[in-house]
């Protein structure tokens, strides 16, 4: 299955054969490769060829704009047992990246990265990352730096495609120092383009797109990448309710969801805030240890408004049983 990550301004894909006349647009330019150790393009055919061989590699990725739909750059994660540059060992990876001339200073590797360790510590379970650069690249030790790695060590005489022997840096990240930055983006346009990850949470689309349009829209994001979404029912005056909250597989159970619901309790001060759910255990123990405590319910919520039985770990949900925060 392809891997598609998403953040507040990029997708980052799989490479496509298609991408070669783009791919080569940039990594032509000899700005570009030699600061990495390899070689500028010399033909889109030799894009397309890295494109079918290197770029096929596991945790290789287009960087794409969001605003052009065009990859940009590349970045990926490196393993024990493929292509890497740092000494690492089995459960640790190396991150790799490089960005169109173009498109240098705006922040957009920073963002990649941030996508790759949350997903390669969450989703990999790596216990460690690495990065290197050689003598020079400023650039890329400034990346680095803003996404938490430190200095580790150097190697010098390290060869590169034109023969030529450069030192090497490697900064390293350990999950155990690894914070990510949970954040709030509120979608104000086109929420329906959540729809796959609001059926995470709420998995019949008719009652979605029933609520949707009253509801603040939150989208959930660790480190820069998006994984999961919030919807928040503003309609009654004094009073929001929690009509849908989601996070994705691999993210669960990490306290990403305790950390929404603090979030939203803070932004709508002065106002209850509830939210229903079926009675599966694990849910309501999830609202309980959030600080949230029955308040009521509707009979027969799920079997009257829904067009197929909603089951949740083994449980079929029947009534819709409300949890208020205690403030």
């Amino acid at each position: 299955m392809s891997i598609v990550m998403e953040t507040e301004r990029l997708l980052l894909r799989p490479w496509r054969e298609s991408d070669a006349e783009i791919l080569f647009r940039y990594a032509k330019d000899p700005d570009v490769g030699p600061a990495a150790g390899w070689p500028p393009h010399t033909s889109v055919e030799e894009s397309l060829e890295i494109i079918r061989t290197v770029f096929s590699a596991p945790e290789t990725y287009a960087v794409v704009l969001k605003q052009t739909g065009e990859p940009v750059g590349s970045c990926g994660i490196m393993f024990a047992d493929g292509t890497h540059s740092a000494a690492i060992v089995d459960g640790e990876g190396e991150i790799g990246y490089w960005i169109g001339v173009p498109y240098w200073g705006n922040g957009y590797i920073p963002e990649a990265v941030n996508a790759l360790i949350s997903r390669s510590f969450n989703v990999l379970g790596l216990s460690a990352l690495w990065i290197g650069y050689y003598d020079g690249n400023r650039k890329s030790s400034r990346v680095a730096e803003k996404c938490g790695f430190t200095y580790h060590h150097s190697e010098s005489g390290r060869q590169v495609f034109d023969g030529e022997c450069r030192t090497e840096h490697f900064m390293r990240l350990e999950r155990a120092a690894y914070v990510p930055d949970v954040k709030l983006r509120r979608v104000h346009e086109d929420k329906g383009r959540y729809m796959e990850l609001l059926l995470v949470g709420d998995e019949q689309e008719s009652m979605v797109r029933k609520y949707l349009p009253s509801c603040a829209l939150y989208v959930v994001s660790a480190g820069g990448l998006e994984i999961g979404i919030c919807a928040v029912d503003e309609s009654c005056e004094g009073c929001v309710e929690i009509k849908n909250i989601a996070i994705i597989e691999g993210f669960r159970r990490k306290g990403y969801g305790r950390a929404v619901l603090g979030m939203i309790a803070d932004m709508y001060p002065g106002h209850k805030l509830k939210a229903g759910t079926g009675e599966v255990p694990s849910t309501v123990g999830f609202y309980k240890a959030c600080g949230f405590a029955y308040s009521s319910r509707v009979p027969d919520f799920f079997t009257d408004n829904y067009d197929h039985a909603i089951i949740e770990d083994g449980v079929q949900l029947k009534d819709m049983v409300y949890y208020e925060l205690q403030r």
